[in-house]
């Protein structure tokens, strides 16, 4: 405020009554200069910006060691959740905030220690109960709960009495040099959700110009204030504006009268006098004398004191009034900014303690220490720019760098405490005199959280000021998991398998995923990719369906993998449900005979005493072959008739009716070799040129003779077929690792499951008690088919009616719809789900997926599975074991740990 020294003359002009009025004797002196013209930029400087914090970083504080140390115990985080996708649009930071409001509401001391050791970073939160009956043990427990409630997928670990001694007390001892950052940190508008404002730089680490890791630690202690002393702060902070108010805006006004009465009155605000003797006060007898030191304490002690404190009679305005009969009069305004800005601070303050009292409000102080003043200063910088912006202003971020003798050490770093704004003063002479009488209790207008070192802050800035990480750094792990899944699948009524635990957000629960096992007639299909945890699911519902007396068997193109596995399950199984193992070209494995695996592709698989279908068993067969030996032109066809001729020719020959529906089995039939001879017949009754008539054959030809060569010749061109009473009986692994060629093991494994599909007709057409079972939906076989592409191939290419791949697709695709109504399910196993027939996704129940890499691989078991869009990016970050799984009665997909072999469920 300006004092104001110059003339004010009115030059009034009334026509008509103050015209006998002498203007020259109308000079009126209104002078303020005996009133403090800085008195509420030192008010907003002191008090509500606390600039008396500039000076503290050469005090020596009060280190009391005969007060007892609060029990603290540490946890550790080992891993943050973030967004497999999305990570920058994952609010961290209000799920922070949660966990920091359920401790203020608990009461606890919070502690958030940031150690950079050794190239490493290692982050701990800490605890202590301020209540009495509480330990220290019951809050670091709840502060875990209140962690996992607000950010499920977070890993934390309990640090036991020798480990915090070792991870935490060692490195801490090893750093002799503090620091502190006071202020108010807020948000910048411009950045989404905080995502610069972290402490990933922080923790990333510094080096100074020789590449050398700097070891550091940043401290952050928060002592929670009730909601009365919150409540008790604002109305201080509401008096006080109501107060500055009274000073925001002056009004001078002068007016002409005829007649002689004059007039002066001295006033003195009253707002001023209240404000002037509180702060007067406070900063005489603490601020300036004691604590700032004599330079400060001489403007605050002395001016504001004795000039506000004392200046009762001082004047505000002088008024000079003249009767003259008429009058005339003019008003000027004089506005204090500084006050008016002091008014703004006081409302913004209450604001944020309004804040406060939603969600937390804490007395916090954040400290730095390192083993050297340059990684003070450094780091106390680095924070700087992480907690400034567009509110900080309100009071500004300090960087603070003490002493080595001020004892900040001892009282932050040992006994993880505030520093008190009570010291004992260093004279030159370095020893230390008494300490000045202090209310050290109550002698801040704002409170005693204004009597330390910290700035009082409510839970929204703190978690700024805690911001964690959101980028991998050594010894901090961040999960893809922040995902939701069900909680709650759809109840298991009757016998059920448990596949595994629910796991939420990379948490795993205590609740189990169970499946009815008769639900697995309907089938299931099992994707991910190598090494994902795909055998260890098939393997874990393989046994549970065994326990059931349920037979199984596994057809397993490559690898060698269910092999070992089922020969170490025949150490523990009866004999009569050890597994049966085939595997062809070999005659044992390490010491284990191997069972002898023969196909004859012209033989019906019939349970015993069941008649069988020539027909339709032949065109089945014809269409395998086209699917298998692909060819072009009139082929297709001539192999199909030859196919029919050959078998027909035999049934002819024992009196069958081969057009017949249903037959008696033959005692034995033709063989590959029977092909060869009949297609050399019908060629020859073909009346094509003789040069297509050769080529022709001769195509026939080496197609039929691929049957008859090698590994595939031993298994094809028998008289007689494995028993399909004891294959599709018991329990089998059949291993075609031995097959060379993909076309032959897809020939196989085609065969085995049209010869499957054939013997649950005829196990249901015979067998009363089968069929009675198979009618209520129950599971009486349960075949697995590992690389099920081999078989389930999605055609490509034409898309015709005359593509061979196209027809069996169809005939496989009508299986795995029919089969399931004789009791027989179907375990569809492959790396590359986007490879298999519609049926493959439509027609299963159960869609189990482990992790999968191709992206069109993802969006097809997303979309069949019924995920949200969010939910689909969480299958390329899948850990092995784990897989997200949906059935038809589930309201939504589960997200699931399956155990490893030789582990149970929790």
């Amino acid at each position: 405020m300006r004092g104001i020294s110059d003339d004010i003359r009115f030059k009034i002009k009334p026509r008509d009554l103050l015209k006998e009025l002498s203007l020259n004797e109308q000079t009126i002196d209104l002078n303020f200069d005996d009133i403090p013209n800085s008195f509420y930029q030192e008010l907003l400087e002191q008090l509500l910006e606390r600039d008396y914090l500039n000076y503290t970083s050469d005090k020596v504080f009060i280190y009391d060691d005969t007060k007892p140390k609060k029990t603290i115990h540490w946890l550790q985080m080992t891993r943050l959740p973030i967004h497999p996708n999305e990570h920058e649009k994952y609010d961290l930071l209000s799920r922070w905030q949660g966990v920091l409001s359920s401790l203020h509401a608990w009461g606890y001391r919070f502690l958030f220690l940031l150690l950079r050791n050794g190239g490493q970073t290692k982050l701990f939160i800490g605890a202590a109960s301020s209540k009495q009956g509480i330990s220290a043990e019951e809050a670091i427990e709840q502060m875990r709960e209140a962690a996992f409630g607000s950010m499920p997928g977070m890993g934390l670990n309990t640090l036991s009495k020798v480990e915090t001694v070792d991870e935490i007390r060692v490195p801490l001892n090893k750093l002799n040099h503090i620091g502190a950052v006071t202020g108010i940190p807020s948000f910048r508008s411009d950045e989404q959700k905080g995502m610069l404002q972290t402490l990933d730089q922080l923790a990333f680490g510094i080096r100074d110009a020789y590449g050398t890791e700097k070891d550091y630690a940043m401290l952050v202690i928060a002592d929670p204030i009730q909601d009365s002393d919150i409540t008790d702060m604002i109305s201080r902070y509401r008096r006080l504006g109501s107060e500055i108010h009274t000073g925001v805006k002056l009004m001078t006004g002068q007016s002409l009268n005829r007649g002689e009465t004059s007039q002066e009155d001295a006033k003195l605000a009253a707002g001023v006098g209240i404000i002037g003797s509180i702060i007067g006060a406070i900063g005489g007898s603490f601020l300036g004398s004691t604590f700032l030191g004599e330079q400060v304490g001489k403007t605050i002690g002395t001016y504001l004191g004795a000039s506000v404190g004392g200046q009762a009679g001082g004047m505000f305005g002088r008024e000079h009034t003249v009767n003259v009969g008429g009058s005339a009069s003019t008003n000027t305004e004089y506005l204090d900014k500084f006050a008016e800005y002091a008014e703004t601070a006081t409302d913004h303050h209450v604001k944020r303690l309004n804040e406060g009292r939603n969600l937390g409000f804490w007395n916090t102080g954040v400290y730095v220490l390192g083993t050297v003043p340059r990684d003070v200063v450094t780091v106390t910088g680095m924070l700087r720019s992480v907690y400034s912006g567009d509110e900080t202003y309100f009071e500004p971020i300090r960087l603070h760098l003490f002493r080595p003798n001020s004892n900040a050490k001892e009282i932050v770093r040992d006994r993880f405490e505030l520093l008190p704004m009570y010291e004992e003063s260093l004279p030159t002479s370095g020893k230390i005199q008494q300490q000045t009488t202090i209310d050290h209790d109550n002698w801040h207008i704002l409170g005693k959280s204004y009597q330390y070192l910290s700035t009082p802050i409510n839970t929204k800035e703190l978690s700024l000021a805690t911001s964690l990480p959101r980028r991998d750094v050594p010894g901090l792990r961040f999960v893809k998991t922040a995902i939701r899944f069900a909680n709650n699948p759809s109840p298991v009524k009757g016998d059920k398998i448990t596949i595994g635990n629910i796991v939420d957000m990379g948490i795993i629960q205590n609740n189990t995923y169970d499946i009815d096992v008769d639900s697995l007639v309907r089938h299931t299909l099992v994707a991910g990719a190598t090494g994902s945890g795909k055998s260890t699911t098939c393997k874990r519902i393989l046994t549970e369906v065994m326990k059931r007396d349920i037979p199984v068997m596994v057809i397993e193109p490559a690898k060698d993998d269910y092999v070992r596995w089922a020969i170490n399950m025949n150490k523990n199984l009866p004999e009569e449900k050890q597994f049966k193992i085939f595997m062809p070209g070999a005659d044992d494995f390490d010491g284990t005979p191997i069972e002898k695996l023969c196909i004859n592709p012209f033989e019906p698989a019939a349970f015993k005493g069941a008649k069988v279908d020539l027909l339709q068993h032949s065109e089945y067969f014809s269409v395998l072959l086209n699917a298998c030996l692909p060819s072009e032109d009139v082929v297709p066809i001539l192999m199909e008739e030859v196919v029919y001729e050959t078998i027909r020719e035999v049934a002819i020959e024992r009196n069958i009716p081969f057009e017949d529906e249903l037959v008696k089995p033959l005692h034995d039939y033709p063989t590959v070799d029977s092909m060869l001879i009949k297609a050399k017949e019908i060629m020859r009754t073909k009346t094509y040129a003789d040069r297509n008539k050769d080529n022709l054959t001769e195509v026939l030809m080496t197609r039929f003779k691929t049957l008859k060569r090698g590994m595939r010749g031993r298994i094809l061109n028998v008289y007689k077929s494995t028993d399909y009473n004891m294959l599709f009986s018991n329990n089998v692994i059949i291993n075609l690792s031995r097959l060379a060629g993909t076309k032959d093991k897809s020939l196989i494994m085609s065969l085995l499951m049209q010869a499957l599909y054939e013997y649950r007709q005829s196990c249901y057409a015979v067998d009363d008690n089968y069929r009675k079972l198979a009618q209520q939906n129950k599971l009486l076989h349960l075949m697995l088919v590992e690389e099920a592409h081999n078989v389930l191939l999605k055609p490509i290419g034409n898309q015709t009616s005359g593509n061979p791949q196209r027809a069996a697709a169809d005939l496989f695709d009508s299986m795995l719809s029919d089969v399931r109504a004789y009791g027989q399910g179907l375990v569809v196993v492959d790396q590359v789900p986007t490879r298999l027939i519609e049926g493959a996704t439509k027609n299963t129940n159960y869609k189990i997926v482990h992790r999968l890499s191709a992206p069109d691989d993802q969006e097809m078991m997303a979309s069949c599975m019924a995920f949200r869009d969010d939910q689909k990016y969480m299958i390329p970050t899948l850990e092995q074991g784990h897989a997200i799984i949906c059935g038809d009665r589930d309201d939504a997909a589960v997200w699931v740990k399956i155990p490893a072999p030789g582990q149970t469920v929790l």
